[in-house]
């Protein structure tokens, strides 16, 4: 019975982390030779920006549009069990959503369009919970936006509860 009570409050802690920067210690930063970014993860399974295949359907400064392919990637259990941890574990990509993002550069904001094909801002100044909304988002904006300008959007740019927006490991795995 502990053992299942330790399960699940290691399930939920996973469950409800809010951005990469915690994944980033469980998770390959990059995979396939650096193409591919963490930007989430959880459960075994970690979310990659595949930095190569971003597509500019809008350039109008200070408006972008970009859409970005976001792997799946499982990884082993079993390499989980022995080191703690998902880094160098063997590991399976099992789906790919492409994601598309509106930026504009003077307000620094960033709309997403969800699988019904409406754009939503997303709020910088929460926290977003996997149970809320999908905190991959600026991580995946952002892979997004550097890959195809080489200009990070949201640098060093904190939300109302002074968390920085990006992590500098998402930067340091950009190569920046």
């Amino acid at each position: 019975m502990k053992g299942l009570l330790k399960i699940f409050v290691v399930a939920m802690i996973l469950i409800f982390s809010s951005s990469a920067a915690l994944a980033k210690d469980m998770y390959p930063l990059t995979l396939e030779g650096g193409n591919l970014i963490l930007v989430d993860g959880g459960m075994g399974v970690g979310s990659y920006a595949d930095k190569n295949s971003v597509d500019v359907a809008e350039y109008a400064p200070p408006f972008y549009q970009l859409l970005i392919n976001v792997i799946s990637v499982s990884f082993s259990d079993e390499y989980f069990k022995q080191n703690g941890n998902y880094i160098g574990s063997p590991y399976n990509m099992i789906g790919t959503n492409t994601m598309k993002f509106r930026y504009n550069w003077d307000t620094k904001t960033v709309f997403t369009k969800n699988e019904k094909g409406i754009w939503k801002n997303w709020d910088i100044n929460r926290n977003y919970s996997h149970a809320e909304g999908n905190p991959l988002i600026p991580n995946a904006a952002e892979v997004a936006f550097y890959s195809a300008y080489r200009l990070k959007f949201f640098g060093n740019m904190r939300n109302s509860e002074g968390y920085y927006v990006v992590s500098d490991n998402l930067y340091s795995a950009l190569g920046n």
